[in-house]
This record gives structure tokens, sequence and C-alpha cells, in this order.
């Protein structure tokens, strides 16, 4: 499936989650929130600052995109959250992470 970034709305912290928008086949937009929990803890994100969040997002893009790529599918109106259930299942058996 084609899921990346929208280039014309980059990613932004709101209320300390990561705020994107995704294309899905190159056409139709989604708007995902990534929480900071998950940034902190699967993407080793120090704190909670704008910068140290948008970091780990930066870093782990390839796998947030992975993930949201999984989701588009989910009927919702408005903006699909990605919590840290979305990310333990990834790594069943890490510490700390549960499903």
């Amino acid at each position: 499936m084609g899921t990346e970034f929208d280039k014309q709305k980059p990613p932004v912290v709101v209320d300390g989650a990561v705020r994107f928008t995704a294309l899905v086949e190159g056409r139709a937009s989604q708007d995902f929130e990534i929480s900071s929990d998950v940034l902190m803890e699967h993407f080793g994100a120090p704190s909670t600052s704008e910068d140290d969040l948008l970091e780990a997002f930066r870093k782990g893009k390839a796998e947030i995109m992975g993930v949201a790529a999984q989701t588009v599918n989910t009927p919702v109106n408005g903006t699909i959250i990605l919590g840290t259930g979305d990310f333990s299942e990834l790594n069943p058996g890490k510490p700390g992470s549960s499903s």
C-alpha cells in the first residue's frame, strides 16, 4: 500500500502529541496523531518537549508510516490515534509492553 507523508502539512505537536497527515495511495489524505507515550517509550524521546517529540517522530517515521498504513481502513470521523498498543505488538516480549 502506498502511504506517505503529506509534504504540504508537516508534522506538528498538538497537546503533547504529534499530529501528521498521510496520503493514501497518493490521493486520499488521513490525519493521524501519535501519543507522546509512544514517542518516549518506543522511539526514545527523552522528554515531552516539542523538539524531542518531533525528533523521535522523524527517527521512527518508517515504522510509524507502516503502522499508519495498517490502520487507514479503520472507520473513523477525523483523526486516527496511534497509541502504545499499536506499536507494542511489533515488539512482543519487549519489557513494559502490553497488548
